[in-house]
């Protein structure tokens, strides 16, 4: 679990929800099912125009990756890559033929194929530098489909607003002008806040959890290069660890 998005959420339901207790309200006369529906199927219908009717339907999904998405463990990955490499040094990379099919994480399973069957470095390197940017647009999808939720919610929030605007004045009232105004601005309250406290903050999570993997790739893909290259695991493990950020690195000895 995500636990930064999850608290994040909550923290955003619970700012709104305090606001409106302290202001002296009540949260269920801010719901207006009217606005909700022209904000809800707007911002449905812009994604439909977007996107392909498969890309649309993975929304929960997308969604769902924002709370349960797991973080590399970049020092394990190194720590895996120098287990690889004494291996491969000490048995000769034929010898971890067989053990290829049994690894979980297929980005690194494609690159000691390819230098199992003995692949020029150059040729491997072109074709993991291919999968990551197929990984990168399938990434970017999601993360596009947010940003563009967060960028016309308020568009619609504002349509619901200048809806309720035009039927207040078409049947003008002194008496209900205040309730029917209050209700027309539920519209930009609605848009305003799903587009800067949900929407967009989802999108630029997204973003940060495909840098993550990002890392984590070109860790494997040097540490892949390192063996074909004959290079001692010491040397493989100084290389990765300038992936890391700057306090998990290893404490010089003075």
């Amino acid at each position: 679990m995500e636990k930064a998005s999850v608290i994040g959420t909550l923290a955003a339901i619970g700012v709104l929800l305090g606001g409106i207790f302290f202001a002296g309200g009540n949260p269920l006369g801010f719901i207006d099912i009217a606005a909700g529906i022209i904000i809800g199927g707007g911002v449905f219908c812009v994604l439909l125009i977007s996107f392909s009717m498969d890309e649309c339907l993975r929304l929960p999904s997308v969604i769902k990756i924002v709370f349960s998405y797991k973080k590399p463990n970049l020092q394990a990955i190194i720590d895996e890559i120098v287990e690889i490499s004494n291996n491969v040094r000490h048995d000769g990379i034929l010898s971890y033929d067989s053990k290829i099919d049994d690894l979980d994480d297929r980005f690194l399973a494609l690159g000691l194929r390819m230098a199992v069957d003995g692949m020029q470095p150059d040729v491997v390197t072109a074709v993991l530098e291919r999968e990551m940017d197929s990984i990168g647009n399938r990434h970017s999808v999601g993360a596009d489909m947010m940003a563009t939720l967060g960028k016309v919610a308020p568009v619609f929030g504002l349509i619901a607003t200048l809806l309720g605007l035009i039927l207040m004045l078409a049947h003008m009232n002194p008496d209900t002008i205040g309730q029917h105004m209050s209700v027309a601005l539920m519209g930009t309250l609605y848009g305003i806040s799903s587009a800067n406290l949900f929407f967009l903050p989802y999108a630029a999570k997204l973003r940060y959890f495909h840098k993550q993997e990002v890392i984590a790739m070109e860790m494997k893909m040097n540490g892949i290069l390192s063996m074909m290259n004959g290079e001692h695991p010491r040397i493989t493990r100084l290389k990765l660890t300038t992936f890391l950020p700057e306090r998990l690195h290893p404490a010089e000895k003075e």
